[in-house]
């Protein structure tokens, strides 16, 4: 067998250039076409939006409005009557407590009355914390924090 050392040479004519030039991406909207179809795209949706989808949006706010407005007072007669009967609760709650503790009247401390030059019909809600001194805890925080008032 012969064996013979055959060498790898460059091709007859040497190899190709390498390509290192820059192929930029072709353009196909410049910057004065693509404002001019952003301005022309912006325009007719803004038409399509408030000359079909808006006026619905308006109706259903005015329905929604008009709905509140007329229940609400009878929301606010309701809420009236829930803090009332609540009032009246807590009342009838210190009566219960202190029906033992011999001179105890309701809504007087000490047998005075707690508001002096006030009518005996004049009807003073409680305070925060007198409202839910029977209620948890963490109602209580709540109703503040909504209110703001510094516990």
């Amino acid at each position: 067998m012969d064996a013979t050392i055959k060498q790898e040479l460059p091709p007859p004519g040497g190899y190709e250039k390498i390509k290192y030039a820059r192929n930029p991406a072709k353009s196909y909207f410049r910057g004065g076409r693509l404002l001019a179809g952003f301005i022309l795209f912006n325009g007719c949706t803004t038409y399509y939006y408030f000359n079909h989808i808006y006026p619905g949006i308006l109706h259903h706010r005015t329905e929604k409005t008009s709905a509140h407005l007329a229940t609400l007072p009878m929301l606010m007669a309701e809420h009236d009557r829930a803090y009332l009967k609540h009032c009246r609760a807590m009342r009838d709650e210190e009566e219960k407590l202190m029906a033992n503790v011999p001179g105890w009247e309701v809504g007087k401390w000490n047998g005075q009355p707690i508001y002096k030059t006030l009518d005996k019909d004049t009807f003073v809600g409680p305070q925060l914390s007198e409202y839910y001194c029977h209620a948890p805890y963490w109602d209580f925080l709540k109703k503040a924090h909504e209110e703001q008032i510094q516990v």
